[in-house]
């Protein structure tokens, strides 16, 4: 985290789109290896909203479990390792393989509560001059993405980045071209290092229907995870 800011620091007078990506990616990464509980929030026109909670087990980069306690999905599991993704129902004598894109609640899908991986699975353009945004609004950088990976979630998007490197606004693409979805980003500082505290997704193909979708990071806990947590069969098991 202190070396991202260095550099981004460094290239503050002439930023590079690298060094932006990899500073916005810093909070996401410093939750890695760690227990986190999560609320989930959706609120559709004209209905009352809808809250689920669970636990996010994170362990290397490309691992992360979701454990719901809510009382609609009580049980249920969604597991990331690598490229591969699998539900794990209650009951059930296999786990199901499944997309990350799947939807989860509202607007949000498994993928953007911690898998988007921008300095990795994305390179970036940065676009002259700066833009407001955020809240208080702020200036700041606005970067343009292209998956470089099969794996990434999404083909492309536009990042908003602001002066300490905190991704503020990001907006999801395609491969066809459609904007898939829009995220805000809160953060707070935990003992002199930013972490997420909140995400907001709006979802730019079904926003009538999913409404919008707050995440809000209720707990955090560091945490090894045996390697065991993050094999389907393991969990099918538990």
């Amino acid at each position: 985290m202190f070396e991202v800011l260095l550099l981004f620091s460094a290239l503050a007078a002439e930023p590079d789109a690298a060094a932006l990506l990899q500073a916005a990616d810093a909070p996401r990464q410093g939750l890695l290896h760690s227990i986190v509980k999560v609320r989930a929030t959706v609120q559709q026109a004209d209905k009352p909203s809808q809250t689920s909670d669970f636990d996010l087990y994170l362990g290397n980069d490309d691992e992360q479990l979701v454990v719901f306690h809510d009382k609609k999905n009580k049980g249920r599991k969604f597991l990331m390792r690598g490229d591969k993704a699998w539900l794990i129902v209650p009951g059930s004598q296999h786990p199901i393989a499944v997309t990350a894109n799947q939807r989860m609640l509202g607007a949000m899908s498994y993928t953007d509560i911690a898998r988007v991986r921008l300095a990795q699975d994305y390179s970036g353009m940065l676009q002259s001059g700066m833009q407001p945004c955020g809240e208080p609004a702020q200036p700041c950088r606005v970067v343009d993405i292209t998956a470089n990976t099969k794996s990434a979630p999404y083909a492309s998007g536009t990042l908003w980045i602001d002066g300490d490197g905190l991704l503020r606004k990001a907006v999801y693409v395609l491969a066809s071209g459609k904007p898939a979805k829009q995220i805000a980003y809160r953060y707070v500082d935990k003992d002199g290092r930013m972490q997420p505290a909140r995400l907001t997704v709006t979802d730019l193909l079904l926003s009538s229907q999913s409404g919008e979708t707050t995440l809000e990071y209720l707990e955090h806990r560091p945490a090894e995870h045996p390697a065991a947590l993050f094999d389907p069969e393991q969990q099918i098991q538990r």
